[in-house]
């Protein structure tokens, strides 16, 4: 039997399989005729002559094949074709209702935004692994930027492998890291918390309700997303914990980012203070704990990033964005020689891989102290601009 020819059984059916390459995709299509030594010889004439049309740029699916799918892959037949654009646009609306909000507004995101610009009018069948990797190797964004851009494309193009459409993945034949240029490969983002000098100068700048929020963000070392999910019945002023077990992202409420994200936070005293201003401003303790006072809403990371850029330039104070609250929680403590398991059990983190990644210089400044350590001093006092309020018993964030 000749290369390319094989004989299969089909509902116990014999039919001819016929395997050839076009613009890079292995090919398999069935004659409907039994293996006989006739239909076996013709067989060998038909792939023949596809071999040739195809040499010389002559060959049309639809010429041979009129009812295969690749027809459409290929652009050939009824005018119709699957482009990337059309094959994007089909897995987007399919996974709105599998993926979390958030999940699937990144992926729309980079959909519109950059796959189908820069791919949508090629056709499935001709994305190949090389233009692929001539258009990662120009970008100038970090590994996780691009995996993060091109996931999407990686799941549709799966879809259209598991359909038969195409013979294999692309993206599958890539290794991310070694196309992107080497100054890309690694972000050289770091916390940058802030002083206490100037976290007061911030503070004590911004109207009530806004600087209650970043007070308390400040001393909780929450996630923005958690920040905005807090509602009252979450918080205990009487035992002076909060509960953190949901976020908001993109306006949608869901679970913490992961398992060990749902956790009780014990209040430092500056924490506490800023929940009960915030207690004393609202009319009802009923809903979310902050809302954006400009709007009557929901905060959103975007409105809480803007009023911190308002505030950073009205004071004058060097700007880093409003997530360093969260590294300012975490970097003072472990300054002061806090257990690095206990910040990370506060923090939300599985373990205490990501505080010593992230946190290993402050880390190394509490370990300094030794046996001779002062007294705890971030969020132990009240902070000046709101009512004091009582530190008896005060039950935040003890050394273990």
């Amino acid at each position: 039997m000749s290369v390319g020819i094989t004989v299969i059984k089909r509902k116990k059916k014999e039919v001819i399989r016929l395997a050839f390459s076009f613009q890079g995709v292995q090919c398999r299509e069935i004659v409907d005729l039994p293996g006989t030594r006739p239909n076996l010889l013709y067989a060998e004439r038909l792939r023949a002559e596809i071999l040739g049309k195809i040499e010389r740029g002559l060959f049309r699916y639809d010429e041979y094949f009129p009812s295969s799918p690749r027809c459409r892959i290929f652009g050939h037949g009824a005018g119709k074709t699957t482009s990337v654009k059309d094959l994007l646009e089909g897995y987007k609306t399919r996974s709105k209702a599998s993926l979390q909000p958030s999940t699937w507004n990144g992926y729309r995101k980079a959909i519109d935004n950059v796959l189908i610009p820069q791919f949508g009018d090629l056709q499935v069948g001709s994305l190949s692994a090389g233009t692929l990797r001539d258009w990662i190797a120009l970008q100038h964004v970090t590994r996780k930027r691009m995996s993060n851009l091109l996931l999407p494309l990686r799941n549709a193009l799966s879809e259209a492998v598991a359909d038969e459409a195409i013979a294999f993945n692309p993206l599958d034949r890539l290794k991310i890291a070694r196309i992107l240029p080497r100054d890309t490969l690694s972000t050289d983002y770091a916390p940058d918390p802030y002083t206490m000098e100037e976290l007061l100068t911030l503070l004590t700048s911004m109207r009530d309700t806004e600087r209650h929020a970043f007070q308390f963000w400040a001393f909780s070392g929450v996630r923005t997303s958690e920040l905005i999910a807090i509602t009252w019945p979450d918080v205990d002023l009487v035992a002076k914990t909060v509960r953190i077990d949901k976020a908001v992202v993109d306006g949608q409420e869901k679970g913490t980012k992961t398992k060990a994200g749902v956790r009780t936070i014990p209040l430092l005293l500056a924490a506490r203070q800023a929940l009960q201003a915030q207690l004393a401003a609202v009319e009802a303790a009923q809903g979310r704990v902050f809302l954006n006072p400009r709007t009557e809403g929901e905060w959103t990371d975007q409105s809480l990033l803007r009023l911190w850029q308002r505030t950073c330039k009205r004071v004058k104070a060097r700007y880093r964005n409003p997530y360093q609250m969260r590294h300012t929680f975490a970097s003072h403590l472990l300054s002061q020689g806090e257990n690095p398991a206990y910040i990370a059990k506060l923090l939300g983190h599985e373990s205490t891989e990501m505080v010593i990644r992230h946190y290993g210089r402050w880390v190394e400044q509490g370990a300094e102290l030794g046996f001779d350590r002062p007294a705890l001093r971030y969020g132990r006092q009240c902070l000046p601009g709101l009512p004091e309020i009582d530190d008896t018993c005060d039950s935040g964030a003890k050394r273990e």
